[in-house]
């Protein structure tokens, strides 16, 4: 059965195979690791994998949000090396040499580098619904033991259900905080002392939520029926472009 994602218009143009978004982003991960060497290539990756949030989800508000998450991490980064790293001198002020040129550049590289191993496991889990990454999985171990593939198959569809369970646990606490005048606002300390509020009871509802899982899965006896009530992901065009087109930038951003 298609899922709804795919009637919307344009959906048919969107990979949606979890074995060829695993590759792919598995390929811009280990490229930005290991082959990529200078910023300008890594902006590239950056782009590629961008864009692939931007097709895999359809909405380009929702690929820029996942890019203002990386933008303090990045900005963190880049001050840190531009004023640790030694070297010729960015700037001086009263005669005193401010930072480093190469300590910027290393930081930058650092930056998008970051960014990109974030955006491609970002565009990964936009890809595809966790039903069809643990039929995914299940497919993809099966052929070494049938059985190590249906615990990791039930590893992956448990671990992927339980993130929007924690989400809306969390919106339900902060909206709850904020009704006790606990606003995430102010200050740093005051931030730091609202946010440390907010993970006691977080906690509590994350082991509630997964106690209840863990029970669902052995009444249901969801274990062993996990593996055959998911329809098998189908590996069509969309999917095969995309395996291409980041072996492709890997390729191009390694010479």
């Amino acid at each position: 059965m298609e899922s709804a994602q795919e009637e919307r218009p344009g959906a048919h143009f969107r990979p949606r195979d979890p074995r060829a978004a695993l590759l792919a982003a598995a390929v811009a991960v280990l490229a930005s690791l290991v082959t990529v060497r200078d910023s300008r290539a890594m902006l590239i990756e950056l782009a590629f994998v961008c864009i692939w949030h931007w097709v895999a989800g359809g909405r380009p508000r929702a690929t820029l949000r996942a890019l203002r998450r990386v933008v303090p991490f990045a900005i963190v980064i880049v001050l840190i090396n531009a004023l640790l790293v030694p070297g010729a001198a960015l700037f001086t002020i009263a005669g005193r040499h401010i930072g480093s040129r190469d300590g910027l550049d290393d930081g930058i590289y650092f930056a998008l580098r970051l960014a990109v191993m974030l955006m491609a496991v970002s565009a990964f889990l936009a890809t595809a619904s966790p039903e069809s990454m643990a039929r995914g999985a299940y497919d993809v171990w099966r052929r070494f033991s049938r059985e190590a593939a249906s615990r990791f198959a039930l590893f992956v569809f448990l671990s992927m259900g339980l993130v929007p369970l924690v989400a809306d646990e969390f919106e339900r606490i902060r909206v709850a905080q904020s009704f006790r005048s606990g606003a995430f606002a102010g200050g740093l300390r005051r931030r730091a002392d609202i946010a440390r509020s907010w993970m006691v009871p977080l906690l509590v509802a994350a082991i509630h939520r997964s106690g209840e899982m863990a029970k669902t899965v052995e009444l249901r006896r969801i274990r062993e029926r996990i593996a055959h009530s998911i329809e098998a992901p189908r590996l069509r065009l969309p999917d095969m472009v995309l395996v291409a087109a980041a072996l492709l930038i890997a390729y191009v951003t390694s010479a």
